[in-house]
């Protein structure tokens, strides 16, 4: 078969048992098979990070695996957005799709360079957010004569004082 060129010729094969729930009388859903399903974050995830060793299963249609391919995907990168440095708390794992194959590699340039893109995103949003309150910390109160006075441009008129600008209002209206 072609697919099995794509794949790293180290990497292990494991047997996927997907969790199975079932709801009790009040609603609550809990997985019943919990001594065979297998944990993906605990089986897998850590141990491709802890070995440096790729790792995959099959899945019975390429549509499944797309999706565990992204919801390991985001979990890993929900998870290492949450940590300080990079290096030492973040799980350098890919996580790839070959055919119906869900593939998890280890790659710390992907990781970092996500990592670091993620965190220049929600810093310049930070800056964003802390300009806009800036911007519009009075909007709506009302203004006072020597924010009117700046305004208009006082000085530039030649009104000096807040009572030099009341004089000539007074003067025109």
């Amino acid at each position: 078969m072609e697919i099995l060129n794509w794949l790293p010729p180290h990497a292990h094969q494991i047997r996927y048992t997907a969790p199975l729930y079932e709801e009790d009388e009040d609603g609550n859903s809990y997985v019943y098979n919990e001594d065979e399903y297998t944990e993906v974050w605990h089986q897998v995830i850590r141990e491709v990070h802890k070995t440096k060793r790729p790792m995959y299963y099959r899945r019975r249609t390429i549509d499944l695996a797309r999706r565990d391919r992204y919801n390991w995907q985001q979990s890993i990168y929900s998870q290492n957005n949450w940590q300080k440095d990079w290096n030492k708390n973040c799980t350098h794992v890919r996580v790839r799709v070959i055919g119906r194959r869900v593939l998890f590699i280890y790659d710390e340039e992907f990781v970092y360079k996500n990592w670091t893109t993620s965190r220049n995103k929600r810093e310049l949003q930070d800056k964003i957010r802390k300009l806009k309150e800036g911007k519009f910390k009075n909007f709506g109160k009302e203004k006072s004569k020597k924010d009117l006075l700046i305004s208009l441009g006082g000085k530039e008129y030649g009104y000096e004082s807040l009572a030099d600008l009341e004089r000539a209002i007074n003067d025109v209206g």
